[in-house]
């Protein structure tokens, strides 16, 4: 479970698409951000990126347009690697798809080379949950990288989720949680509503899927559902590309006549989530539909949803067949 954080941001220029550095209230743990061409920048105005540390070189996939890629690494002098790095343009190793930059580093001068390794490897397997993003990381870490002592790996698995916690608050979702639970069996996909749910449903011919909004306000398609195999030739090349790696990743698998969500799957907008669904350009927000008939966008002009159309609680929309038959 998440947990509240303070999370203070310095702008060198004032400019929030600018150098910024990141820390959590408390923590001795900084983020800097940057572009690629403000390296040089970056360690004349913090020397203490020459300490040891992670990073990420982010940037995207010329080949998809719609995935992201985010190289990870560690080093004992972050930043002579990362100047490494750009000098390599046209190496074995070359980052050509990179433009921008986070780093990691323990303002306390405890983080050593095997806490870095350690950090590195468990980054790197928490991008996989995540199929909007590849590691182009050429060896990935074994299951012992950075093997360390009770009380170390303690405090590393502390620094590992206060650095996703930074990334994602930088700007960059590489390290959230897009799978939820896995689906057990088609029968047992919907369970009846609670009164502390509140579900969309979209149905047509060749599909049927369950929505829930999650607590960051994204578009869960719930686990269950079923998608469209069919697609139109007016579908939008960004669905296209998704739904292929959603079936590459095992989100979504061949179940007769449709495609099976075989876990809760974060959209970043109903929209997506509907098209998804239906292998074609949808308007989610007028295709996903609340028991009562009310669409996302009524439900939304009226946030609380506490009361239907006709007055009536939502709670007791809640007792509503699957719509697996």
């Amino acid at each position: 479970m998440t947990k509240p954080r303070s999370i203070n941001i310095f702008l060198l220029d004032g400019d929030p698409n600018g150098i910024r550095v990141a820390q959590i209230s408390m923590s001795t743990i900084q983020a800097i951000a940057f572009r690629r061409n403000q390296l040089k920048r970056v360690c004349n105005a913090f020397p203490e990126i020459e300490r040891p540390g992670v990073y990420v070189l982010i940037g995207g996939d010329e080949n998809e347009p719609d995935r992201q890629l985010a190289y990870i690494g560690e080093s004992e002098g972050v930043g002579a690697r990362l100047s490494y790095h750009n000098s390599n343009e046209t190496g074995r190793d070359a980052k050509v798809f990179w433009t921008d930059t986070v780093v990691l580093i323990s303002k306390d001068e405890n983080l050593t080379k095997s806490h870095a390794r350690y950090v590195e490897a468990c980054l790197i397997r928490g991008v996989g949950s995540n199929p909007r993003w590849t590691i182009p990381n050429m060896k990935r870490p074994s299951e012992d990288a950075g093997k360390l002592p009770l009380p170390d790996r303690a405090a590393m698995d502390e620094f590992v989720d206060q650095t996703k916690t930074l990334v994602g608050a930088l700007g960059w979702d590489l390290f959230r949680e897009m799978r939820g639970r896995p689906v057990e069996s088609t029968k047992e996909a919907f369970q009846p509503v609670s009164s502390q749910e509140l579900k969309f449903f979209f149905r047509g011919e060749g599909f049927a899927a369950e929505m829930q909004l999650g607590s960051s306000g994204d578009f869960v398609v719930l686990a269950g559902s079923k998608a469209r195999i069919k697609t139109t030739t007016t579908i939008p090349r960004g669905t296209t590309a998704m739904r292929q790696t959603l079936l590459e990743t095992g989100v979504l698998r061949e179940d007769g006549n449709f495609l099976l969500f075989t876990s809760d799957y974060s959209f970043t907008s109903a929209s997506a989530a509907a098209a998804t669904v239906i292998g074609a350009s949808a308007n989610g927000r007028i295709l996903w539909k609340l028991p009562d008939g009310r669409t996302y966008s009524d439900w939304e002009a009226n946030q609380d949803g506490t009361k239907t159309a006709d007055g009536a609680s939502t709670e007791l929309l809640g007792r509503t067949q699957s719509v697996v038959e």
